[in-house]
């Protein structure tokens, strides 16, 4: 009896991680941004954020700030998570699946541009064949939306900067 607890506790578990990543994946399509294809910056569908005026203290992990959603909602926060863009849109993720590109599971959406100069420091995909992504561990500081425009909780970048691993 003992002895298939565990095996049940780890699948309880595992469904509830496949649950949490098929509902990020299930999110609203995110519009396409105006920039022409090929450029190296992917922005998200709204307008710059400004530079955060307070300061937000120490970083959060994204699945702190989803838990703290309805307390968060307006504020400047940093965030410390992954990064995965594509040409048009940006996430912050709780984790990357080891998939090649990778893929986000559970996370927020990011509004705003991500600098070159990120995105240069960031592991990309190179195979002619493969959608052109960008990845890697960031800290984000911006203002956090609950429900943004697409009804995905969002945040509008302020700063963002490589993070320590």
């Amino acid at each position: 009896m003992f002895d298939r607890f565990p095996r049940r506790l780890a699948a309880i578990w595992f469904a509830a991680v496949l649950t949490l990543t098929l509902a990020a994946c299930a999110g609203g399509a995110i519009p396409p941004a105006s920039q022409a294809p090929g450029s190296q910056a992917p922005t998200a569908p709204s307008a710059s954020a400004p530079a955060p005026s307070v300061d937000p203290g120490a970083a959060i992990d994204v699945d702190a700030l989803l838990a703290a959603a309805a307390s968060k909602d307006g504020q400047v926060v940093r965030v410390t998570g992954n990064v995965l863009a594509d040409e048009t849109s940006a996430q912050l993720c709780a984790l990357l699946m080891e998939s090649y590109p990778p893929q986000c599971g559970g996370g927020v959406r990011l509004s705003g541009t991500v600098p070159a100069e990120t995105l240069d420091a960031l592991t990309t995909t190179t195979e002619p064949d493969l959608k052109k992504m960008w990845w890697g561990y960031v800290t984000v500081t911006g203002t956090f939306h609950a429900s943004g425009e697409d009804g995905r909780p969002t945040l509008e970048i302020g700063d963002i900067e490589l993070a320590d691993s």
